[in-house]
């Protein structure tokens, strides 16, 4: 499965808020760490792609503007 980036999240919290609202959707999503990001120490902190599969793209960008 191809997936793409719809969204940017600042930080987990945020990056699960937009997850629940695709997923309200029956869009499904995955989260990504940006580079450099990537701390153990620090799960919910660093910024998160979100992500989904090419063919729910155009629906998840119109459900997030």
């Amino acid at each position: 499965m191809h997936l793409v980036k719809v969204a940017y999240a600042r930080n987990l919290a945020e990056a699960e808020l937009i997850q629940g609202l695709l997923r309200q959707e029956h869009i499904p999503s995955m989260l990504k760490r940006n580079g450099g990001a990537d701390v153990p120490d620090f799960i919910a902190a660093g910024a998160r792609d979100v992500l989904v599969p090419v063919s729910q793209a155009d629906r998840a960008r119109e459900l997030l503007a």
